[in-house]
């Protein structure tokens, strides 16, 4: 078979495959240039005004002017450009318009078209007080998509590094120069009345050579908190005490070659001061001389060679931590319920993503830069940053967890619990664990990681694995006939109340709603029982202070919780659980002549509405292919697939809503 001859270099382009808002390739195809004479069977990658990029059978990733290619692949490359629904789960169209005819221009600027500033000293503080940001202003601009990167090749590779104990605090490895695949991690020690074990060591690992280099050995403990491939910069923070406070910033170049140079020494704000030393929870490299740090619970972007502070926002914190896009353009900081996205360069916001309820999500933008996943609790969306949408959303029948959270795929991902979740089916189709490792770095189809028991070693594994990819193909093949509950299945409720004083209709029409969200039907005969309970707990005994001037009366009263309950049954078989009780908040407030037992007993009335505010599964798999749905443990450098069937969803241990 003769081959297209192609002199052009590779080109990364940031065009999404018209259709598909994931950015998922169309399939493989014979293409053939003008002349006739070459011809290439390749997946179409994406497409601008003037060029496509092609990856063939062998892997080969080809740019090639559209102009060159022959009348039948521009006809099939205009009809790709047709205005088509984005596809959602289940295959029913997404909330919002349809995806736009042409790929959207890059955005432009930011951060790495600054002219860099001249270094003020080589040693000194950084502000911490300045131009504060609102994230509750309304957008400012309009959100445009960040060019797609080229991920990093991450080969299944195990490395050994060093032993390490548990006072030895090693970081998450950083992908560093992509030529040669390096990746950096730090492990500081600093034991309490133990000064002469302090250390700080940080090893370069050669992913494709299978070597690590020590590059990095001083007497204070360190971490990396990123690098930038441009300009081959790398930020660390050393001197950290024990519990990973205080430290000076250091930019440094050519630590991945073993050749570190100093630029530079910035301390943190509040370093010095009585009390705890500041510290820094996350930290990303916006360029060669921006950084974006979370200290003490507030987001700060500094210029760091002038030392200078662009903006702030207060009251971000690093659980869940911000996301940066893959181009660097977008920051999406968790809130309540949602996300805000800001431009990082001015600060302005560029849109919000909402998921509603009351807990911060974590957040992940998807490599295709128009993509943004909220995950939290059992519950996940994926917001579609351009069109301000909903793309996708499902409420799971195990609990994800909020961070980590990566993107495996155009449409999976893994949540902080391990679960690989495919964005179609809206479930889990595979559990990974990974024992005493750091956070994951994910990259194309491989995902990086240091473990952090007897021994650190950097493991590159694939992610998925062969065996969640059959497991994949089986549930898409199955599709609805595999979900034994559905959007339309009609369910019966039940109330099993074993107290008085229950207003049975609220609770019934709590539910009620509850269904209707999940898209299934009440029924007075069905299948599906959804079983509310409500009863009492046991009483607890307990005390409080007084607050008020001087007065440090010790105050006792006693609580008798009532209990909610909801099971989803078929038969006696428990599909899904929630539950939650009552309980005091850390602060009670007295009403002019009221007894600390008046207010507790406040506390011990009925929650109905807890009924009302469940996010329900819309689909629950059959319990055969729920046992279907393997798990994987992380042994030896590989996955090793474990033989034990998956119980039922539900069965887990029961949660408390808090």
């Amino acid at each position: 078979m003769r081959r297209l001859a192609l002199t052009s270099a590779l080109v990364w382009f940031a065009a999404l495959l018209p259709g598909d808002a994931f950015g998922q390739a169309s399939p493989a195809r014979l293409w053939q240039d003008a002349s006739g004479k070459f011809q290439v069977r390749a997946v179409l990658i994406d497409q601008t005004e003037t060029a496509v990029r092609l990856r063939t059978d062998d892997g080969r990733q080809l740019t090639v002017p559209i102009t060159r290619l022959g009348p039948a692949d521009q006809q099939y490359l205009r009809s790709l450009t047709a205005p088509t629904d984005n596809p959602f789960a289940g295959g029913e169209p997404v909330t919002g318009a349809a995806v736009p005819a042409r790929p959207a221009t890059p955005a432009a600027g930011g951060l790495r078209a600054l002219p860099e500033s001249a270094s003020a000293g080589d040693v000194l503080a950084l502000p911490g007080t300045g131009n504060t940001l609102d994230l509750a202003t309304a957008a400012a601009k309009p959100f445009v998509v960040d060019p797609e990167v080229q991920p990093l090749e991450i080969p299944s590779v195990v490395i050994q590094v060093t032993p390490v104990d548990a006072y030895d605090k090693v970081s998450p490895p950083i992908l560093t120069e992509p030529a040669a695949a390096v990746a950096l991690v730090s492990i500081g020690r600093n034991v309490s009345g133990r000064p002469q074990e302090t250390r700080g060591r940080i090893y370069a690992a050669n992913l494709k050579g299978n070597s690590c280099d020590l590059v990095w050995d001083q007497p204070q403990a360190v971490k990396v908190l990123g690098h930038d491939a441009a300009t081959g910069r790398t930020l660390i923070v050393d001197q950290l005490d024990q519990f990973q406070r205080g430290g000076e910033l250091l930019m440094l170049e050519g630590l991945a070659t073993g050749q570190s140079r100093t630029l530079y020494r910035r301390s943190l704000p509040g370093a010095g001061k009585p009390g705890f030393a500041p510290q820094v929870e996350w930290a990303s490299l916006l360029s060669g001389s921006h950084v974006a740090a979370v200290v003490d619970g507030s987001l700060l972007l500094w210029d760091m060679p002038a030392a200078r502070l662009i903006y702030r926002v207060e009251q971000v914190g690093a659980n869940p931590p911000p996301s940066l896009s893959h181009g660097g353009t977008y920051l999406a900081i968790p809130t309540a319920g949602g996300a805000t996205i800001i431009e990082t360069a001015t600060g302005e916001v560029c849109g919000t993503a909402s998921m509603g309820g009351l807990l911060k999500p974590g957040v992940a933008f998807h490599p295709n830069g128009r993509l943004l996943l909220l995950c939290a609790g059992n519950r996940y969306v994926v917001w579609d940053c351009q069109q301000q949408a909903v793309l996708s959303e499902a409420t799971t029948t195990e609990q994800l967890g909020s961070h980590p959270l990566n993107w495996i795929g155009p449409k999976m991902f893994r949540s902080q619990l391990g679960d690989a979740v495919h964005v179609e089916l809206g479930m889990s189709i595979w559990k990974y664990s990974t024992p005493s490792a750091t956070d994951p770095v994910i990259s194309g189809n491989h995902m990086l990681l240091a473990t952090t028991s007897s021994a650190c070693q950097i493991v590159g594994v694939p992610l998925p694995h062969p065996s969640a990819d059959k497991s994949l193909e089986q549930l898409l093949r199955a599709g609805d006939s595999a979900m034994l509950v559905r959007p339309g299945t009609e369910v019966a409720i039940a109330i099993e109340p074993t107290v008085d004083g229950v207003d049975l209709q609220q609770v019934i029409d709590s539910l009620s709603e509850s269904v209707a969200k999940a898209g299934w039907t009440v029924a007075n005969r069905a299948e599906i029982t959804l079983v509310a309970k409500i009863g009492r707990g046991e009483t607890q005994q307990l005390n409080f202070r007084s607050l008020g001037g001087g007065d440090r009366t010790v105050s006792t009263a006693t609580l008798t919780p009532f209990t909610a309950e909801l099971e989803i049954r078929r038969g006696s078989d428990v599909l899904w659980r929630r539950s939650t009780t009552n309980h005091i908040p850390p602060m009670l407030r007295l009403k002019e002549g009221e007894t600390v037992q008046d207010a507790v007993k406040n506390y011990e009335k009925p929650d109905a509405g807890f009924f009302a505010l469940l996010q329900l599964p819309p689909r629950i798999p059959k319990p055969e292919i729920s046992q279907q749905v393997g798990r994987s443990m992380l042994k030896d450098g590989q996955w090793q697939d474990l033989n034990t069937a998956t119980p039922p969803a539900g069965r887990g241990p029961l949660r408390r809503r808090r």
